[in-house]
């Protein structure tokens, strides 16, 4: 008997043709909102790249949401914020969450209305201090939504406990040790198993971020090979989070919209024009329709 190699690779023949098909009779309502919850006194920008990456794919977070599929998206963001994010938003919507002391704090009302119709939510990104637990538990318990925790929101995954399977993580080594409590070297050394068993643990889908990145939810295990030097500036995984936003939120299944965001994120990397000095962010957003023509099995004359 044939047994399945471990990991399995994350490859373009692994994933082409593998989103749901989409038909020339939808309308935006049909492919779901993402909502990205984030920003802090100190981190302006890294919720407008998050919501970029999930609304063309979710059209720049509400570009890289919408750039991954979704049909609208929504930042919820402290209200200090809101008059200095507008003037940057191109697709997004925007609304106020309460704050204190430059962090998001947790409202029932406010959570309630910012998540109305939502299908999706992403939670984390520049939140600082934020309450990340109590958004994550409302959507968990008050919600249908899928999630996605990144960066500051991963402070609460142990606390949360079980994701119910409604969840991907995306934490680096380093977020992983904070996770789970084993030394980052010892992570490093077997980072396949480690994400496996804490995707088991946590009843979520854990994509490990690395040089080489590991996918799994608690079963099979993905390592994704994609990317290079352009990736190594903050925001890079904002963009990533909101790429898997924005799939969640038209029914796309955690670990494929882990496992596409993972490989898209780094096969725009590679394809970019800008060189890896210079390279922002943003870039990714330019060459991320390419990423998805290549997933779908465009050709381009």
């Amino acid at each position: 008997m044939n047994e399945t190699k471990f990991p399995i690779e994350n490859d373009l023949q692994s994933l082409q043709f593998t989103l749901p098909f989409r038909t020339d009779e939808g309308n935006k309502g049909d492919f779901g909102r993402c909502v990205i919850v984030g920003g802090s006194e100190n981190f302006v920008g890294a919720p407008r790249f998050s919501a970029e990456s999930a609304a063309e794919v979710l059209a720049l977070l509400g570009e890289a949401a919408m750039r991954s599929g979704a049909g609208t998206t929504v930042l919820a963001l402290p209200d200090f914020l809101l008059a200095a994010v507008y003037p940057s938003l191109r697709y997004s919507a925007a609304m106020a969450l309460p704050s204190s002391n430059g962090a998001i704090v947790f409202d029932e009302a406010a959570a309630k209305k910012v998540f109305k119709g939502a299908t999706a939510v992403a939670i984390g990104m520049g939140m600082g201090d934020g309450d990340a637990l109590s958004y994550a538990r409302y959507v968990l318990d008050k919600t249908d939504c899928r999630l996605v925790l990144d960066a500051d929101g991963l402070k609460c995954a142990a606390e949360v406990g079980g994701f119910g399977g409604r969840a991907v993580l995306t934490p680096h080594t380093g977020e992983m040790s904070r996770i789970s409590g084993i030394p980052s070297e010892q992570i490093a050394e077997n980072a396949a198993e480690v994400c496996r068993e804490w995707a088991r643990k946590l009843d979520c889908v854990l994509l490990l971020k690395g040089h080489e990145s590991f996918v799994s939810d608690g079963r099979e295990v993905y390592i994704n090979r994609t990317g290079n030097a352009r990736l190594s500036k903050g925001g890079s995984g904002d963009v990533l989070s909101g790429i898997i936003g924005g799939m969640l939120a038209w029914g796309v299944e955690p670990l494929l919209a882990a496992r596409v965001g993972a490989y898209s994120l780094g096969r725009c990397a590679e394809l970019s024009a800008t060189n890896a000095i210079s390279h922002l962010p943003d870039d990714i957003m330019s060459v991320l329709p390419l990423v998805f023509d290549e997933l779908q099995g465009v050709m381009r004359l």
